[in-house]
């Protein structure tokens, strides 16, 4: 008997291939693209705990990384700003996927410089896969996909957005365009039948999830679906077709809502903070996208020409700022020319001209809202400044770009179609050839020093001091987001909170809340009441980074050395750090456990607001305007100008009226003493003071006087208003450039029970 044995069909032999392909090719992605990360990183020279970054915007993440690894989340440690804390609820970072992820490595891998490297190196495969798998769903071959993956993954935005972490995980661009592809091609949105409830349960999961990778992705994804919204109303001719882009632009919008809910629900328990975060609506201009930097080679570009270019046109045109980072490279610039012109025929048919035209569409509404004076500029007027960083919608457009030219490369392989891995291949080569750099081993090099310097710096001081002791930093240095200060860059106080496990830093208090006041008067005061007050508090020892001094910290060093009898206890290798113990009382410190921000300044007879040192006083002792600050019984003033040394103008720019308002309840009957003066056409002219309904006038003249007024106010009554009846800037009288507009100076005011 003859054994037959069973071959497999060549249809079952080919199904089986295509199926192993459909994962090795993006294993293949994921290797390639981790391997040409690293080595485009700094290959060998990357270790594991030191990180890629070690200055400027990187000390912030890498502070940011340490609390959300030794805390619950980012927005309060002990650690910073002790004793009294700091918090990031007045610096929103709605970036919750990225900061889940840099906990999980940070718990891995042993601390912030591993997660920073880690987060950073995985953006590159974590990149291409998802361009990868959105080229596949535009019907694209697996040999393109894997050629545009790379692509996308190593455009120069990627290195040169090592400072701003957070953007090196972009994969959430190529998410947003394909939904606002299937917006535009009606297959997003409720619809009936089986399974299709279903979908779109997992398409609001995927989209709330894209959401929480930053807001400015999410208000690019929010952007591209209106686009898409827009596209598929015209193609119908009708309105309703909308509906779907809403819905999804709805589901961001509640994904970005839940990212700052703890920030808002914190604003209203607590005052605004205008010192936080400062932003105008002028820097949609300055931040914006241009055009032309999309199609420049990348700075410092491999071959010298391109490079001259490139620095050629920033150093010679303005509005040049974070916005160089936008190139796209020959590869995407080829594709955003394409598409543009692709916006100047009708709608083509066929499967991938319908695809052209969608993402030329895109495209288009994303250049409109972004460039330089475009929609970005009536959206920071309209709704709100808080978003500048317009020109980083560019990772956007490089993803609808790389796609455009891989399609082109598609209609190309029809008639080379044996060459197309190739093509693929020399694609590949060439983008790593046009927007990459070889890594800057130096750099690297520098970081070690300098981290290895101050990891043994931090150490040595833990040896010097109990363990939890709170360490003074000096010199006074506001967080976050303030200018350098000599040598000493942004965030260079942080370095000694990055290295502790055990010590409390002064530095990294939300500026412009109390902690941080209370250090920024405390810094002006004489060296000798500084120590007093830190002893008071129960502060171990001064930490001096010589860098923000002129003198490289000579003069404070010389004088501590006098105050305390002997010099600097430790000085760091580089020479550049000094530290000074103090022999303070641990108990102390331990005493301001639970005591609230005003209790801990009360202890040490220091109380600091925003206008410095509030002094002691009474009521009959009054409130002398030529001193800097106010008393303690003042809980505020508005519509005041600049201490001069006489007192204060009144200023209607700030407040139509002067207000003070009391931290107690003024007497039942008094005599309100002001002395004060007129300003231009005030002279002469009655000013009106309102206390507790009642109202009175006294006529102030050119020259300072006093005048007495007679209240009997309601009970409860806690505020004085001033109103000057006709506020004139000196700009206005041509007697100068001054803008203020003034009426009255006030030189004392005080309350004399009747």
């Amino acid at each position: 008997m003859t054994n037959f044995t069973a071959q497999p069909s060549s249809a079952a032999t080919a199904s089986a291939s295509a199926g192993r392909l459909c994962f090795i090719t993006p294993i293949a992605l994921t290797l390639v693209t981790a391997l040409v990360g690293w080595v485009l990183a700094g290959g060998p020279v990357v270790k594991l705990g030191v990180p890629l970054i070690y200055e400027g915007d990187g000390l912030l993440m890498l502070t940011v990384i340490k609390r959300v690894i030794e805390n619950e989340w980012i927005y309060h440690t002990d650690l910073m700003g002790t004793p009294f804390g700091s918090s990031l609820y007045d610096y929103p970072m709605p970036d919750s996927g990225s900061l889940l992820a840099l906990k999980i490595l940070g718990s891995l891998f042993g601390g912030p410089a591993a997660a920073l490297n880690f987060y950073y190196l995985l953006g590159f495969p974590l990149n291409a896969l998802a361009a990868y798998f959105v080229l596949r769903k535009f019907n694209l071959s697996r040999t393109l996909s894997f050629a545009g993956g790379l692509i996308y993954t190593i455009a120069p935005f990627h290195f040169m957005r090592l400072p701003h972490l957070f953007y090196t995980w972009y994969f959430v661009a190529p998410i947003f365009v394909w939904y606002a592809y299937r917006i535009s091609t009606g297959s997003f949105g409720w619809k009936k039948g089986k399974g299709k409830q279903s979908t779109l349960v997992i398409d609001v999961c995927a989209v709330l999830a894209a959401s929480c990778f930053g807001v400015y992705y999410a208000l690019f994804g929010l952007i591209a679906f209106l686009g898409g919204g827009i596209i598929r109303s015209l193609s119908t001719r009708k309105f309703s077709a909308l509906l779907p882009s809403l819905l999804a632009v709805g589901i961001v919008t509640l994904g970005i809502a839940a990212n700052v809910a703890p920030n808002l629900l914190d604003r209203s328990k607590h005052a605004a903070n205008p010192e936080a975060v400062q932003r105008f609506a002028y820097e949609a201009e300055i931040h914006g996208l241009k055009l032309v930097q999309l199609l420049l080679p990348r700075p410092e570009h491999r071959l010298p020409k391109f490079a001259s270019l490139n620095a050629q046109y920033s150093n010679s045109f303005p509005l040049v700022y974070e916005n160089r980072f936008a190139a796209l490279g020959l590869i995407g610039s080829i594709g955003l020319l394409f598409l543009l012109t692709r916006l100047l025929i009708p709608q083509p048919s066929g499967e991938d001209g319908r695809l052209l035209h969608v993402l030329a569409g895109l495209t288009l509404v994303l250049l409109l809202a972004s460039t330089i004076g475009g929609f970005s500029s009536l959206f920071s007027l309209l709704i709100s400044p808080a978003i500048r960083g317009w020109n980083r919608v560019s990772i956007f457009i490089a993803f609808t770009s790389v796609c455009a030219a891989m399609i082109g490369v598609k209609y190309l392989g029809t008639r080379v179609a044996p060459r197309r891995s190739i093509i693929a291949v020399a694609l590949c080569a060439l983008a790593l050839w046009d927007q990459t750099t070889n890594a800057c081993t130096a750099c690297l090099v520098a970081n070690e020093a300098a981290w290895v310097n101050d990891a043994k710096f931090v150490a040595n001081i833990e040896k010097q001091v109990p363990q939890g002791s709170m360490i003074y930093q000096l010199p006074y240095i506001g967080f976050p987001e303030v200018p350098h200060q000599h040598k000493l860059g942004t965030y260079d106080l942080g370095r000694a909170y990055l290295h502790s496990s055990s010590l409390k830093w002064s530095y990294g208090g939300m500026k412009g809340r109390p902690g941080d006041l209370f250090f920024r008067a405390l810094a002006q005061q004489p060296t000798s009441r500084q120590l007093s007050i830190l002893e008071s508090l129960g502060f171990a020892g001064i930490y001096i980074d010589r860098r923000g001094y002129i003198d490289q910290g000579a003069a404070i060093e010389r004088e501590l050395t006098q105050l305390l009898g002997k010099p600097a206890t430790l000085v760091s290798n580089d020479g550049q750090q000094a530290f000074f113990a103090l022999a303070s009382n641990p108990a102390n410190a331990a005493s301001l456990t639970g005591l609230s921000d005003k209790d801990i300044m009360e202890r040490v007879d220091f109380v600091a607001d925003t206008d410095g040192e509030r002094y002691r006083g009474t009521l009959q002792q009054g409130i002398d305007f030529s001193r800097s600050g106010w008393p303690r019984f003042v809980s505020s003033v508005e519509g005041l100008s600049i201490l001069e040394s006489w007192g204060r103008w009144s200023d209607a720019n700030l407040a139509r009226a002067v207000k003070v308002s009391f931290a107690d309840a003024l007497p039942k009957q008094f005599v309100l003493n002001i002395e004060a003066q007129a300003f231009g056409p005030n002279a002469g002219n009655p000013v009106m003071v309102s206390i507790g309904g009642q109202s009175s006038t006294f006529m102030p003249t050119a020259r300072m006087q006093q005048f007495s007024l007679h209240f009997a106010p309601a009970e409860g009554s806690r505020e004085i208003t001033i109103a000057a009846g006709n506020p004139r800037s000196p700009y206005e009288l041509g007697i100068g450039g001054d803008q203020r507009k003034i009426g009255i100076g006030l030189r004392r005011l005080s309350v004399q029970p009747d």
